[in-house]
């Protein structure tokens, strides 16, 4: 199967899966109210790829059937393999207004970069890279939606780990492995074909914890336990939520078996190698960072455009304040947009030799917008003021007997009003209701903490050069390429 249609995708939903919300079972993820609007977003995502207008954009050829596939799943061999990758990722999530951070273009990425590492995890056994070989061909030939579980439940530090159940393999079989436990944050789990589980390294990391699968969503065992639904059902005065409330869960591995051809790697060495652990981590995430860069690039564009939208309309556009204001969020987009780019103008080889955004450029851009996107949302409330609490809805205003005294004493005679209060309400929705902090959270920990963030770009930073440039203008006459030490400061004049 080439690209699917929306309708097949929406069908491929409808296949069983054990998904729960609010304590109660759901039986058709494309129908439940607090479901529904994502899985017909993401649909209409599918149906864009058989748009004439976009078919380009978003596709090429197959290097298998020469048929169409999803233009994610294209191995980036050149500066302007990346660029293609980025053109059609940024259309995508600029129709979502850079909310929607698990499209299946973006997972894709995750099955091209465990693609990249197959003979990393191939020397653990030869089997792995031709089951990760296989995979990525059939997520790319059948357009699978795929979402990742990596994060372990939330433990007390000190809780005894003989007390704890994480998740593992329980048995093996000559057919496959059968695994127990739970994983989260499941984002976009409910809307997707299958389930990639990784194992981010750590010290103890015992060798049947130590596990890379895949399966489907709907496999004996897998239970999708869906956070509380953020998505508003009034889409009048929520322009957002409604479509673009990609849910959260709990994924419970309840015994499932999972085939030998789905097991990506299982270590069996007692002793564990956390360099070789971080390759493999790092390098499955492949494009992921580089992705979320180019969304947070798309999502800027959007909070600087509520921002020029509100000063625009209500006439303070020229007050200093609102200037500095206007100016930070234009500095935000600016350098998220020369993060992305460089990064993608100077790009290293991956283990397999392909042109990958450059990893330094990309974190250095990550630590950037996660450090600054909490003051851009403080600048959209301090812009909006208390409007942005009192904006009256489009119910109200239309209503036979309140809405006349709204138009008399809120609206009058301001034509643009009307419009003001629409760009209030998805204000709110960005800077201030649980829907936009739901966005801030994901944001300050996708891919880490802001702190851990800048602990990974201190450790992988080469500073060699600057350090030479310090002493030599410091007049230090015998100078190292490597970090400081007592004898290079001695050494001086």
């Amino acid at each position: 199967m080439p690209i699917r249609r929306g309708e097949e995708y929406l069908e491929s939903l409808r296949d069983g899966r054990r998904l729960w919300i609010m304590g109660q079972r759901v039986e058709d993820v494309t129908a439940h109210p607090a479901l529904a609007g994502c899985a017909r977003s993401v649909a209409e995502v599918y149906d864009l790829q058989h748009d004439a207008e976009h078919h380009d954009l978003l596709t090429f050829p197959s290097p298998a059937t020469g048929k169409p596939v999803s233009r994610a799943y294209q191995l980036p061999h050149s500066v302007a393999d990346l660029a293609s990758q980025r053109r059609a990722y940024e259309h995508l999530v600029r129709r979502a207004g850079g909310v929607a951070a698990r499209l299946p273009q973006h997972l894709a990425t995750v099955v091209l970069g465990l693609y990249d590492i197959r003979d990393l995890l191939g020397k653990e056994d030869p089997a792995f890279a031709e089951h990760v070989t296989r995979y990525f061909e059939y997520c790319r030939e059948n357009d699978q939606s795929i979402a990742t579980v990596f994060s372990n439940p939330l433990h007390h530090r000190n809780y005894p780990a003989a007390k704890q159940e994480p998740l593992r393999v329980v048995e093996r079989r000559p057919g496959g492995i059968v695994v127990r436990g739970a994983k989260g944050v499941g984002t976009q789990a409910p809307y997707a074909n299958g389930l990639f589980c990784m194992a981010p390294p750590r010290p103890d990391l015992a060798p049947e914890q130590d596990v890379y699968f895949a399966t489907p969503v709907n496999a004996a065992g897998v239970n999708v336990i869906c956070r509380e639904p953020l998505a508003s059902a009034n889409p009048s005065d929520h322009p957002v939520s409604p479509s673009w409330d990609e849910m959260d869960s709990i994924v419970v591995f309840d015994d499932v078996f999972v085939p030998w051809d789905r097991v990506f790697y299982l270590r069996r060495a007692p002793a564990i190698d956390l360099a070789l652990e971080a390759r493999i981590f790092q390098g499955a995430v492949g494009l992921g960072p580089w992705y979320v860069l180019v969304r947070l690039a798309v999502k800027a564009e959007v909070l600087l455009g509520i921002c020029a939208a509100i000063a625009d309309s209500l006439g303070s556009a020229e007050q200093p304040n609102v200037q500095t204001a206007l100016a930070d969020a234009m500095v935000y987009l600016e350098t998220l947009r020369a993060f992305v780019h460089a990064a993608e103008a100077n790009p290293v080889r991956s283990p397999s030799g392909l042109a990958m955004p450059n990893p330094t450029t990309a974190l250095a851009g990550r630590t950037f917008a996660i450090e600054r996107y909490p003051s851009v949302l403080q600048h959209i409330r301090e812009l909006c003021g208390p409007g942005l609490l009192m904006a009256p809805g489009q119910a109200d205003l239309h209503h036979p007997e309140i809405g006349p005294h709204l138009h008399r004493f809120f609206v009058a005679r301001d034509d643009a009003a009307p419009d003001r209060f629409r760009l209030l309400k998805l204000a709110w929705e960005y800077a201030c209701d649980s829907f936009g902090s739901r966005q801030l959270l994901f944001e300050m920990y996708n891919v880490g903490s802001l702190a851990t963030n800048k602990q990974r770009l201190a450790t992988t930073y080469d500073t060699r050069a600057c350090i030479e440039l310090a002493k030599e203008l410091a007049g230090i006459k015998k100078y190292s390429t490597s970090a400081s030490t007592d004898a290079d400061v001695r050494s001086g004049p």
